[in-house]
């Protein structure tokens, strides 16, 4: 395992303000963490001009053009998925500015700077798949759910354990995914979402659901949604599948109760090529991948913390075996440990086996597929 950490300049470490890149919703969830850790924001750059001139949060958006004057001594932290981030990285190398000594993504610098400088384990994105149960059958999931010789729903118990496990051991996670299969379909959903809410909601800068829409929920799901400040991903498939009644009537529930939610009908996906056509990178070939891809989510799954939700999904669903160096037993970290903790941190940058046959979804991958299509079952 080889970790992208250590690579911020030393005069990162004694910063008391950032300068944030982009006014948009990874920033908001980022907030109270940087009011948490006292730094200071004195403005946002952003490029959408309609949102220059006003603030965010109560701090000022202004263009790059206005900033630039006010940049010395100043750092900046990119809150940008990592799409974006390469283009952003592009204009700022432009701009004469350097990557790691300049700016990073926020990523990065809750991972290496929250420890340099606060002694604090971050970790920017966990998804727990709680069920590989599906109401649909997609060819192309990324999380291979029709490939899968066993479909599973993970228990309250066992879910419990796991989160215990993690949130015992890492100080924050901005964004926390609860994802399936269908998720809906896991009967200890609510169950589950209340005990996380409960006890760990502090520890999280976001909580998603994500569903795709087939499966409407009880009312008491929903209420818990809500009273946890949760948010809610509808995958629209409609294109190809006909659940059109569903899908608008979950999006008028989610409207009802006031919940948060994003209804995601452009969703652009790439062949990972596994199971069925797997890569065959050379040692070369592997570390060209490697620079583009650097997916954003990792996985809490049984007990373990694994780099890449892919590359867990891959081993569940029986035709990939991982390798030790690929995931943590949490449970053999000491909790208050704070430096053999770290551990955890550092796999969240880190690399995994299943990179060297996984299309992934760095720009490397265009090999671009019909969304959503379905396949029989067997």
């Amino acid at each position: 395992m080889r970790s992208d950490l250590g690579k911020l300049t030393e005069d990162w470490n004694d910063i008391r303000s950032v300068v944030l890149y982009g006014a948009g919703i990874v920033g908001g969830i980022c907030k109270t963490l940087f009011e948490r850790v006292d730094l200071d924001i004195p403005f946002v750059i952003d490029r959408d001009k309609k949102k220059q001139g006003t603030k965010w949060k109560g701090v000022p958006i202004i263009s790059y053009e206005e900033a630039e004057p006010r940049l010395s001594g100043q750092k900046i932290v990119v809150m940008a998925g990592h799409v974006a981030y390469g283009d952003i990285t592009r204009f700022l190398n432009e701009q004469g500015l350097v990557e790691f000594e300049d700016f990073c993504n926020v990523g990065h610098f809750m991972s290496e700077w929250l420890w340099s400088a606060k002694q604090m384990n971050c970790v920017f994105h966990v998804d727990m798949t709680i069920t590989t149960k599906c109401t649909l059958n997609c060819r192309h999931c990324n999380l291979f759910i029709p490939y899968h010789k066993e479909h599973i729903h993970f228990s309250f118990e066992e879910m419990k354990k796991t989160i215990d496990l993690f949130f015992e051991r890492i100080d924050f996670v901005t964004y926390f995914g609860l994802i399936g299969g269908e998720t809906f379909l896991n009967p200890d959903l609510e169950k589950f979402i209340i005990y996380l809410g409960e006890n760990y909601r502090q520890q999280i800068g976001r909580i998603t659901v994500i569903t795709n829409g087939t499966v409407t929920p009880a009312e008491s799901l929903l209420q818990v949604i809500k009273k946890y400040d949760m948010y809610l991903s509808i995958s629209d498939y409609t294109s190809r599948v006909p659940y059109d009644k569903k899908i608008d009537s979950l999006v008028e529930k989610a409207k009802e109760y006031g919940i948060d939610y994003y209804r995601n009908s452009s969703i652009v996906w790439t062949d990972f090529g596994f199971p069925e056509r797997p890569f065959k990178r050379t040692p070369e070939q592997l570390e060209e991948h490697l620079r583009s891809c650097r997916p954003n989510w990792n996985a809490l799954q049984q007990g373990r913390f694994y780099y890449c939700n892919v590359s867990w999904c891959a081993e569940q669903s029986g035709h990939f075996k991982l390798q030790s160096e690929d995931y943590i037993e949490l449970g053999k970290i000491r909790p208050n440990d704070k430096t053999a903790c770290r551990k955890i941190v550092e796999l969240s940058r880190g690399t995994s086996s299943f990179c060297r046959i996984c299309g992934g979804c760095g720009a490397d991958n265009t090999n671009y597929v019909v969304t959503g299509e379905q396949m029989e079952r067997k």
